[in-house]
């Protein structure tokens, strides 16, 4: 399946990443400094590239900013077969590598960081557990959704959020007038009405591609959107953090809120299995920290190029 002409972040140049399965991935190099480190910004399920087009934005003010869409959004083509298999959680793990790597090409020798959201930082997670050198330095990992076992004490409650969540992605509504329509029904809901205006417009411009009947559809079909959360449930990320290499950073929504998603609520102890790894959590924000405070989550990715750039003088 495929998005032809569609793109994400329409004003950012482009390149693409060929997988070895035929998905091709739309890469949006956004601007910076020519001079500066570089950083790779993985999106979340459902969303894309686009959806963060001003905080891209607003980072590449200090570093020089890429950005992608995933396999199943945004601009992005991918091959037909079950969709277990094709939006497997180490199909984003290996795509993930291979974009991350044609950046660095382009960076002449910068180093190369990484900031993960939701399925990128997942997928960053499960690349690392691999054994590969990992194509980037630091990562800052915003709530990768690594799914804990029944033995952990988290996990009834992990399974009572993400059991409606695989539910309710599968019926989302696919098809809508325009952009604005999206956005005025979404920008009183729950966690989206805490979204900065400019970035909830962005995501809807960004999530949504014109149909040539005219209107607009998902780039990210419900079936696949929900498929993913379906894969990262049942996948054994958990039980193998400790082999995970790496620089990680983890960054968490506010898990003393009576209303936290599951993964605000296992963060410590996913942090606590991966070996150096250190965690931050952001009061009043929930799983969309960098659409509810862009700015804190922009100056955490800063802090850390900084303290990389800091070990290495």
């Amino acid at each position: 399946m495929s998005d032809p002409g569609f793109r994400s972040l329409p004003d950012a140049e482009l390149f693409s990443v060929t997988t070895p399965d035929g998905a091709d991935l739309p890469v949006y190099a956004v601007g910076g400094p020519a001079d500066a480190p570089g950083v790779l910004v993985a999106h979340a399920n459902g969303l894309s590239a686009g959806s963060y087009g001003p905080w891209l934005d607003d980072l590449a003010r200090d570093v020089r900013v890429f950005a992608f869409d995933a396999r199943g959004h945004g601009g992005s083509s991918w091959p037909a077969g079950p969709l277990d298999q094709v939006f497997h959680v180490d199909r984003f793990a290996e795509d993930l590598a291979l974009v991350a790597q044609a950046v660095a090409a382009r960076l002449d020798g910068a180093a190369l960081h990484l900031a993960a959201h939701s399925l990128g930082a997942a997928a960053a997670l499960r690349f690392g557990l691999g054994g590969a050198t990992l194509p980037w330095s630091r990562s800052v990992l915003f709530e990768p959704p690594v799914f804990p076992p029944p033995t952990s004490s988290h996990y009834a409650e992990a399974a009572a959020k993400q059991t409606p969540l695989i539910e309710r992605s599968a019926a989302r509504r696919a098809d809508w007038p325009s952009p604005e329509a999206l956005a005025q029904a979404l920008g009183t809901r729950g966690v989206f009405a805490r979204f900065r205006p400019d970035l909830l417009a962005a995501h809807c411009r960004g999530t949504l591609r014109p149909c040539r009947e005219g209107g607009y559809t998902l780039a990210c079909p419900p079936a696949v959107e929900s498929a993913i959360f379906r894969n990262h449930r049942v996948a054994d990320t958990w039980q193998r953090l400790q082999a995970f290499a790496g620089a990680a950073h983890l960054v968490g929504g506010d898990d003393a809120s009576p209303e936290r998603g599951w993964v605000s609520a296992v963060l410590s102890d996913m942090a606590a299995r991966i070996p150096g790894a250190r965690l931050t959590q952001l009061p009043g924000t929930d799983h969309m920290m960098i659409f509810e405070e862009p700015e804190t989550c922009r100056r955490l990715v800063l802090r850390e190029i900084v303290a990389e750039g800091a070990s290495h003088a």
